[in-house]
C-alpha cells in the first residue's frame, strides 16, 4: 500500500506541474489572473506531494521493504539506517525523484519570495520552471519509477511491475503492468496468476528476502553529502534561467531579472561548488589513486555548468555597473541550463562510462529530446528580443575593469569548451574513425593549464583597474606592493622547498594575486580607520557588512589561492612508490620510513570481508603514527579499497593495500603517496565557500527597502 501511494503522490505532482505550466501561459496571455494564481498554487502544491513521495520511500528503504525493486536493488538488511536514507539517491530512480523534489523546493520558494515583487514575470517563471520539473517527473512516473513492486510468476519468476496512470485514475487493485521484456507473451492473462512479493516468506525466493545493498564505493560520508550538493547545484540555475526567459517573454529585458535572480544565482553557484569540492574530497578518501581530481566525465559534466555560471556571475556585474553585456548574460544563462540538462543526462544515458554514473538507461533519448526542444525555444525567445537586448554603453578601453570581466569570461569559456570536447572525444571519435579513442588527465591539464593560470593573474589584476578606462602608469604604481608581497611569498616556498623551474611561474602567478586579494582588504579597513576613527578590526568587520558582495567576492579569491597552492604543491611536488615486503619490512620515500606490521582477515558486522593491514610511520627517523589500510570485499562481489592517511599541515602520507599473500598473509604489497600541501586545496575550499555565503547573505535593510517600494506601487501597476 505504501508503494501505491507513492507512486499516486508522483503522479498528482505531475498533473500538477503540467497544469502549472499550461494554465501560467494561458491565464497571462488572456488576461485571467485567477488561472495564473491557480497555477502559482499547483506548482506550489507539488512540493508537499513530492516531499510525500519522497518520505514514503526513505520509510521503504529503512524497513527493508525488499518487495519495492529500488529499495532491493540499493539497501541491505544488515546497512546502518543513515546509510538507508541517503541511498534515496544511490540509484537512477530515487535520485531522479530526489532531484524532481529539490526543483520543487526551489521553485515554491521563488513563488513565494517573488510573487509580489515580479509579479510582471513570474507567470513565465512558472512556465519554465513547472515545465522543466514536469519533465522530470514524467521520467519518474513513466520509465524510472522507484516505487516499481517485484512480483512473483507461478513459474517462481520474479518480474517487475508498476502501477500506471490508468490504475492510479481508476482503482488502486487493476492497470496496465510493464513486465520486464524476458516475460514473453501477452501479459494480460498473467494479471490474476502473479503473486506479489509480499506474499509467505516461503513463496519467496531466498534472494529476495534480503537486497544488493548500495555501492561499496558510496558508502561514504563525502557521497552522503556530495550528490545533494551537486542536484541543489543543478536545479538552482533552473531559477534564473526561468527568470531569463520570463525577460525575454515579457521584454523587460533591462536589470531587473537581474537582480531578482542574484541571490538564486549566488545559491546555485555555492551548492554546486560545494558539490565539486566534495567529491574530489570522496575521490581522494575512496578512490585509491592518490588524487582528488581524474577528469572523470561525470566530474567533467558538473564542471561545465559551473564554469558557464561563473562566467555568468562576473558578467552580470557589468551589466548592473555599466548597462552592459545584455545579450552576453543571456547567452551564459541559456548556455548553463542547457549543460544542467546535459551533464544530468551524461550521467543517467550510459552514453560515457564513469565510476559516477548511473547505469545505463532508456531515458537518455527523452533528455535529447528535451534538450533540444529547451535549445529551440531559448534561441527563438532570444532571437525575438536580440534588437531591444542592446547595451546601453559600449567598452571605452581595453584597459578597464569591463574588459577585465570581459577577458575572465571568455577564458572560462575556452576552458568550458576544452572540457566539452575532452569529455566527449570517445563519440567523436567513433563518429569519425569508427574507433573509441579517449583522452586522459595529461591532456587536460595540458590545454587548461594556461587559461586556468591566466585566471589567477586576472583576479589579481583585475581589482587594480578603474572602471571606464585605467593607464598603465596607474596600474604599475598599484603593482609595486604587491609585486614586493609577491617576492616574499615565492621566497617562503623556495626556503620550504616547493619551488621548481616548472613551479616558479605559477607560484609567482599566485603570489600576485594573493599580495592583491589581501592588499583590498587592508586599504579598505585603513581607509575606514583614517575617516571613521574606528580600530582596525572594526573597520574590517564593517566592511563586509557594508559590502557583502564585493568583500566576500575577495573571499572567495582567496579561497581560490589557498586551492591554487594546494593544487600545484600537490602535483608538482608528489612521491609514489609500491613495493611488497614482508612482516617488520620496511619502505622509505622521501622523509618517510613505513613498517609493514601485520596482516588480519575478518568478516565484519555488515556484509563485508576485510583485509586489514596495520603499518607504522616514522618521519625523519621519529614515529609520527600508525595507519590501517584495508580492502573491503562485499557479497555483492563488489570490492572497495580504503586508504590509510596520515594528515599534517604541509603533506600527507598516504597508503594503499594492493595486494597479500593469501594464505600466510605475511607479505604486502603496498603503494604509497606522498601528497605536499594536499590540504590547503581543503583549506581553500573552506574559504571558498565561507565567502559564498558572506556574498549570498541577504542584506535585510535593503530587503526591507525594497518590498516597501513595491507595496507603495498601484495594485495594477505591481500586477
Amino acid at each position: 500500500m505504501t508503494a501505491i501511494l507513492g507512486a499516486i503522490l508522483v503522479f498528482l505532482s505531475f498533473l500538477c506541474a503540467v497544469y502549472a505550466a499550461l494554465a501560467s501561459m494561458w491565464g497571462v496571455r488572456n488576461d485571467r489572473p485567477e488561472f495564473v494564481e491557480s497555477a502559482r498554487n499547483a506548482a506550489i502544491l507539488t512540493l508537499p506531494l513530492l516531499s510525500g513521495a519522497s518520505l514514503l520511500l526513505i520509510g521503504l528503504l529503512v524497513s527493508g521493504a525488499f518487495q519495492v525493486e529500488y529499495v532491493w536493488s540499493v539497501s541491505s538488511l544488515s546497512m546502518p539506517d543513515y546509510l538507508k536514507v541517503t541511498a534515496l539517491w544511490g540509484g537512477q530512480a530515487g535520485s531522479l525523484l530526489f532531484w524532481a523534489w529539490l526543483m520543487s523546493v526551489f521553485s515554491a520558494a521563488s513563488m513565494l519570495r517573488n510573487w509580489e515583487r515580479e509579479r510582471a514575470l513570474m507567470p513565465y517563471v512558472v512556465s519554465a520552471t513547472m515545465g522543466t520539473l514536469a519533465f522530470f517527473i514524467a521520467l519518474v512516473v513513466f520509465w524510472e519509477n522507484p516505487f516499481a513492486r517485484l512480483w512473483i510468476l507461478p513459474n517462481g519468476e520474479v518480474v517487475t511491475a508498476i502501477f500506471g496512470p490508468s490504475a492510479i485514475l481508476s482503482s488502486l487493485t487493476t492497470g496496465y503492468v510493464n513486465f520486464a521484456a524476458r516475460v514473453p507473451g501477452v501479459l494480460g492473462s498473467l494479471l490474476h496468476d502473479v503473486t506479489p512479493l509480499a506474499a509467505p516468506l516461503g513463496a519467496v525466493p531466498a534472494r529476495l528476502l534480503d537486497g544488493q545493498g548500495l555501492n561499496p564505493l558510496l558508502r561514504h560520508l563525502g557521497m552522503v553529502i556530495h550528490p545533494p550538493m551537486l542536484y541543489l547545484g543543478f536545479v538552482g540555475f533552473v531559477v534564473p534561467y526561468a527568470f531569463a526567459m520570463a525577460a525575454l517573454a515579457t521584454g523587460q529585458v533591462s536589470d531587473s531579472w537581474i537582480r531578482a535572480t542574484r541571490r538564486w544565482t549566488l545559491v546555485g553557484w555555492l551548492f554546486l561548488s560545494l558539490g565539486l569540492i566534495l567529491g574530489g574530497r570522496w575521490a581522494y578518501d575512496v578512490l585509491g589513486w592518490g588524487g582528488y581530481w581524474a577528469w572523470d566525465p561525470v566530474e567533467n559534466a558538473a564542471l561545465m555548468p559551473w564554469l558557464a555560471g561563473t562566467a555568468f556571475l562576473h558578467s552580470v556585474m557589468i551589466q548592473e555597473k555599466r548597462g552592459m553585456l545584455r545579450r552576453w548574460n543571456m547567452v551564459l544563462i541559456i548556455l548553463t541550463y542547457l549543460q544542467v540538462i546535459w551533464g544530468t543526462f551524461l550521467t543517467r544515458s550510459g552514453l560515457i562510462s564513469s565510476v559516477h554514473s548511473f547505469a545505463q538507461s532508456a531515458i537518455g533519448p527523452l533528455f535529447l529530446l528535451f534538450l533540444g526542444a529547451a535549445v529551440i525555444i531559448s534561441v527563438r525567445m532570444l532571437m525575438r528580443r536580440w534588437d531591444e537586448l542592446r547595451s546601453d554603453n559600449h567598452l571605452d578601453a581595453l584597459l578597464s575593469r569591463e574588459a577585465a570581466f570581459l577577458l575572465n569570461n571568455l577564458l572560462f569559456l575556452i576552458i568550458d569548451f576544452e572540457v566539452f570536447i575532452g569529455t566527449h572525444f570517445t563519440i567523436f571519435s567513433e563518429l569519425l574513425t569508427g574507433e573509441k579513442v579517449t583522452v586522459g588527465p595529461q591532456w587536460y591539464n595540458f590545454v587548461t593549464k594556461p587559461f586556468f593560470l591566466a585566471l589567477v593573474l586576472l583576479m589579481g589584476i583585475a581589482p587594480l583597474v578603474a572602471w571606464k578606462r585605467s593607464s598603465i602608469e596607474r596600474l604599475g604604481r598599484s603593482l609595486i606592493l604587491p609585486a614586493v608581497l609577491t617576492l616574499v611569498f615565492v621566497g617562503v616556498m623556495f626556503a620550504f622547498g616547493f619551488l621548481t623551474t616548472g613551479s616558479a611561474l605559477a607560484l609567482t602567478v599566485i603570489g600576485l594575486t594573493l599580495g592583491t586579494t589581501l592588499l583590498e582588504f587592508h586599504r579598505g579597513a585603513a581607509a575606514r580607520t583614517r575617516s571613521r576613527g574606528e580600530s582596525y578590526p572594526v573597520a574590517l568587520w564593517t566592511l563586509f557588512g557594508r559590502n557583502r558582495r564585493r568583500y566576500g567576492g575577495y573571499v572567495i579569491h582567496l579561497g581560490v589561492v589557498v586551492m591554487a597552492i594546494g593544487v600545484v604543491g600537490s602535483n608538482a611536488f608528489q612521491q609514489e612508490t609500491q613495493q611488497t615486503v614482508a612482516a617488520g619490512q620496511t619502505i622509505t620515500i622521501g622523509d618517510y620510513i613505513m613498517r609493514y606490521d601485520e596482516l588480519e582477515r575478518f568478516p565484519a558486522v555488515d556484509d563485508r570481508t576485510v583485509t586489514r593491514a596495520y603499518v607504522t610511520v616514522f618521519k625523519n627517523g621519529r614515529e609520527v603514527g600508525q595507519l590501517r589500510p584495508r580492502h573491503d570485499f562485499y557479497a555483492s562481489g563488489q570490492p572497495a579499497t580504503i586508504p590509510g592517511n596520515l594528515s599534517q599541515f604541509d603533506e600527507d602520507f598516504y597508503v594503499l593495500l594492493v595486494a597479500w599473500e593469501e594464505i600466510s598473509l605475511s607479505s604486502a604489497t603496498f603503494k604509497i603517496y606522498v601528497n605536499p600541501l594536499i590540504n590547503w586545496v581543503w583549506a581553500g575550499g573552506l574559504i571558498f565557500i565561507v565567502g559564498t555565503f558572506i556574498a549570498a547573505w541577504p542584506d535585510f535593510s535593503e530587503e526591507r527597502q525594497r518590498a516597501a517600494q513595491v507595496a507603495a506601487l498601484p495594485a495594477a501597476q505591481r500586477a
